[in-house]
């Protein structure tokens, strides 16, 4: 399997050095034709598999489950004895504007008044609705694969809490970075004496240790959840995908929200309800697509391999 990725490494490799090099017209418009030929085979499957469609039901279920999540976050982080202005920092860096004013005062009343009974109820909610949105994914992992679900509601759902559970763990720990890193940062640097560079070495270190544990989690996604296990050479374009696609798309979407389109405006207090819903749609779009992207590359290398013992 790990020659598959190197052979599709190395057909981009020489597909951008006969673009670069070719002295004839025609062999650049058959590379491009191809290329065409092969996005309009994924779009139609795209199509075909219905992943709008999937993507808006998981967009829902994680609507419902954010602010349960939202509100178990800020209490164990509460319980954490973080620094509340840096925690709202970092999620005002994170989220659009508009977004983050909606959730802003929430953010802070929990801070204020830590109850541990809130801390208990809100894990169950935030668990109980995001394992049902999983369910979104399931489905759309199996028609990207095109292969029926043959396993039982207790598994499926067993196995969305699992995941619920590991993504919780992982933005905790993204944030707990993201809160910590400068401090760490500051702390290493009085002691070791190191020079400023190693300062920039630390801000892109923690922000590298997010992005691998993205893949790690998106990896894991792709293996298990499909109703056919997949192996993780054969899912890593796709969680590469997905991770990257997440960062760039949020990073746009908060631009275009910052700057470009005055949501409060035009749709006053509703308008932090559309951005958060926008941002969860896509959010959830992206993650369905990190899955076609899988499943069109395996059956790819699929059909090559079957068309090499042909051969012979």
């Amino acid at each position: 399997m790990m020659e598959k990725n190197r052979s599709i490494l190395k057909y981009m490799y020489v597909l951008f050095k006969m673009i670069r090099y070719s002295k004839n017209k025609k062999d650049v418009k058959f590379i491009m034709m191809s290329v065409i030929h092969k996005v309009k085979i994924i779009q139609n499957k795209i199509s075909d598999d219905d992943i709008f469609a999937l993507a808006s039901q998981l967009a829902y279920s994680l609507v419902l489950a954010f602010f349960p999540f939202l509100i178990f976050l800020m209490t164990l982080i509460g319980h954490l004895k973080l620094n509340p202005n840096e925690v709202l920092n970092t999620l005002n860096a994170l989220l659009p504007t508009s977004a983050y004013n909606l959730i802003e005062q929430t953010v802070k009343d929990i801070l204020t008044y830590q109850n541990g009974n809130i801390l208990s109820l809100s894990l169950i909610l935030t668990i109980w609705t995001a394992a049902s949105g999983f369910r979104a994914i399931i489905r759309g992992l199996n028609k990207a694969y095109s292969t029926n679900e043959v396993r039982g509601y207790i598994s499926t759902f067993f196995l969305s809490i699992v995941f619920t559970i590991a993504i919780c763990i992982i933005i905790i720990t993204a944030l707990s970075l993201l809160v910590f890193g400068d401090i760490i940062g500051k702390e290493i640097f009085k002691l070791t004496k190191y020079d400023l560079i190693f300062i920039q070495v630390w801000q892109l270190l923690r922000y590298g240790v997010i992005i691998v544990m993205m893949i790690l989690v998106f990896t894991l996604l792709y293996i298990y959840t499909p109703c056919k296990r997949q192996k993780w050479v054969d899912v890593l374009p796709g969680a590469i995908f997905a991770t990257l696609g997440w960062i760039i798309t949020s990073a746009c979407f908060s631009y275009y929200v910052n700057n470009i389109a005055n949501y409060a405006k035009r749709y006053g207090g509703i308008g932090a309800v559309i951005v958060l819903m926008t941002w969860l749609y896509l959010s959830s779009l992206i993650i369905l697509l990190g899955g076609e992207v899988n499943a069109f590359l395996t059956q790819k290398s699929i059909f090559l391999r079957d068309a090499k013992q042909h051969k012979k």
